[in-house]
């Protein structure tokens, strides 16, 4: 479970600033609706909607990413062979 968890773990710190930029550039380009893509009312409620959407993304994925690390924490690195055997039909899905 420990080795599940820490390649997770190293997977989602690799890609944390790529989720968090996801929307960065479209966000970038609205500009708040005054942007160089699209102007007017309609593209300041979208633009304003955009931006929220924007900072969930990256506050989830900072949770998930913490949740990963609180999840690493909680397991021993080395159990015994029975734990390990176990461990490995739960990740197999062969026990539920």
């Amino acid at each position: 479970m420990w080795a599940a968890l820490n390649q997770l773990n190293n997977d989602v710190q690799r890609e944390l600033s790529n989720v968090a930029g996801a929307l960065k550039d479209a966000d970038t380009r609205m500009a708040g609706g005054k942007g160089d893509v699209w102007c007017g009312p309609t593209a300041r409620t979208w633009a304003s909607d955009l931006t929220g959407a924007a900072g969930d993304i990256t506050k989830q994925a900072n949770e998930f990413a913490a949740y990963v690390r609180q999840e690493l924490a909680s397991q021993d690195k080395e159990v015994t062979q029975s734990q390990a055997d176990l461990e490995r039909r739960l990740l197999s899905g062969r026990m539920g």
